[in-house]
């Protein structure tokens, strides 16, 4: 009787007998959604000894969500192909340095440099990604399984497939949104254990699905057909967002930020609040609160250190801003993280 190919496979092409991807294979086959405590869901496997440092953890919350984190830094290149047979929604996120991939039918090369997200659908086509040595490498997947979230929790999936066809720019790899690294940040530092970790976290995957659909997807379809702005208008206007959260600390002023998008002061600042809801200060107030919870979330800061960092002059300003969005003021947010995070 014949076997069923198995869902996912790694090989490397230069060692068959690599004891890496033996390891990954066990790991991508060995999780299974079965009722019981978070050690049932969650696998993580080292890379061996001998061959660099790190690991990849896999944890499967529901038969339809799995989250993957990686961080590794390897003695010598590496190549490590994979093909996988299921299909799934993915939100990738580069968090060390630069990766690159070549999928198989594709000249070009794919890559995510750091702080950037993809979305992408996944497919049975090969693909070869390579690890230069001595840099480290450090990812985050989120895969989503369409029409089993679909059943389980009624959930738009199809629209957001829909959406992402009529936009192929969505598969763009781009600047991952302060809140979408807040929401990672948040994924990857859990404080929780045993069920209450699986809970928390397949809350924030669900999150992290909305906002990225929000912010990268929907938010430029709505765009596209705005009154009195062409299409080049909203790009310009996209551009500008960009650029502020490129650098929200110290971003360019209205005057500046007219010249780089090449818009007047009146449409840049009228756009600005039709195609986004909020002013550009508004805007970069919103987002400067988003890094400084982040920053505080890592528990390594003081809420002045945090507030500066974000790009905030006055503590007391900072603190207004925060509990208006959070409705407690950062102190308070600081308090109520674990212990480990505070400091």
């Amino acid at each position: 009787m014949a076997h069923a190919a198995p869902c996912y496979e790694i090989v490397n092409p230069q060692d068959r007998q690599c004891p890496l991807t033996a390891r990954l294979n066990n790991l991508y086959g060995t999780v299974e959604p079965k009722p019981g405590p978070i050690e049932r869901f969650e696998r993580t496997v080292q890379v061996p000894q001998g061959m660099g440092n790190g690991y990849w953890q896999h944890t499967r919350l529901r038969p339809s969500v799995d989250l993957v984190l990686s961080e590794a830094c390897f003695q010598r290149p590496i190549t490590l192909s994979s093909i996988e047979r299921e299909e799934s929604v993915n939100l990738g996120f580069c968090l060390g340095e630069r990766i690159h991939w070549r999928m198989e039918g594709k000249k070009e090369e794919m890559a995510l440099d750091t702080g950037e997200v993809m979305a992408y659908v996944n497919t049975e086509a090969p693909n070869s990604c390579q690890y230069d040595s001595g840099r480290l490498f450090k990812g985050f997947t989120l895969k989503l399984d369409p029409a089993r979230l679909k059943e389980e929790w009624q959930l738009p999936l199809d629209d957001w497939l829909a959406a992402l066809t009529r936009n192929p720019e969505s598969f763009a790899n781009r600047q991952a949104t302060p809140a979408l690294q807040r929401l990672v940040r948040e994924i990857v530092q859990c404080p929780y254990q045993g069920d209450i970790k699986r809970m928390y976290l397949t809350g924030k995957a669900l999150e992290l699905t909305s906002v990225y659909l929000h912010e990268m997807v929907l938010e430029r379809e709505a765009g596209t057909a705005q009154p009195g702005l062409t299409r080049s208008d909203i790009a310009s206007l996209h551009r500008a967002k960009e650029l502020l959260d490129g650098n929200l600390s110290s971003p360019p002023g209205l005057r500046a930020l007219t010249k780089l998008v090449a818009l007047n002061e009146f449409k840049l600042k009228k756009g600005f609040k039709q195609l986004f809801g909020m002013s550009v200060h508004a805007y970069v107030i919103d987002r400067r609160v988003e890094t400084a919870y982040a920053l505080l979330q890592e528990g390594k800061r003081t809420v002045t250190a945090a507030a500066h960092e974000a790009g905030f002059a006055r503590a007391g300003h900072f603190s207004e801003y925060f509990k208006r969005k959070y409705g407690i003021t950062p102190s308070e947010y600081q308090k109520s993280l674990p212990a480990k995070h505070q400091i």
